[in-house]
């Protein structure tokens, strides 16, 4: 839900890392200065101002 918030994707919320969920993180960790591995990373958690316990 956070990436489609903050307009990184725009597809189907459907629990599976397709490949559109896979570049939208590397654009998102991409803009924010991040290591762009397109996945989730605790970085890319904080950047989407998620918390991780």
């Amino acid at each position: 839900m956070a990436m489609l918030a903050f307009g990184y994707y725009s597809g189907p919320i459907n629990g599976t890392v397709s490949q559109d969920t896979r570049d939208a993180l590397t654009r998102l960790q991409t803009d924010y200065g991040l290591k762009p591995t397109g996945t989730i990373t605790p970085q890319t958690l904080d950047a989407l101002r998620i918390r991780a316990d």
